[in-house]
């Protein structure tokens, strides 16, 4: 899958250290980057929120279970609003969906 060289999705990137994007697949200047980070040695390569290693599926399951977003957001430390929002707002567009692929 080509790059995708746009303006990010989330204005307040995390800032990580540069040796935890080494094999990432999201690198800067995807528009992705700062919302997902995908790399097999974390997590076993799924897709989680940028700055962490809770998985995008998390926030999906715990939806559905009938958690709200607050709760979520207490309970996944590190995951912010503005990333939960944009992993929402992208899925309802169907552009979550190659991720897996990645």
């Amino acid at each position: 899958m080509s790059q995708v060289t746009e303006q990010p999705l989330v204005k307040n990137i995390k800032p990580v250290p540069a040796e935890s994007l080494v094999g990432d697949k999201i690198q800067p200047g995807n528009r992705l980057f700062g919302i997902v980070w995908i790399n097999r040695e974390r997590v076993s390569g799924a897709p989680c929120f940028f700055g962490t290693r809770v998985p995008i599926q998390t926030l999906f399951d715990c939806l559905s279970a009938g958690e709200t977003m607050d709760q979520f957001l207490d309970d996944f430390e590190g995951v912010d609003r503005e990333q939960a929002t944009a992993v929402l707002d992208l899925a309802a567009h169907g552009l979550l969906d190659d991720l897996e692929k990645m």
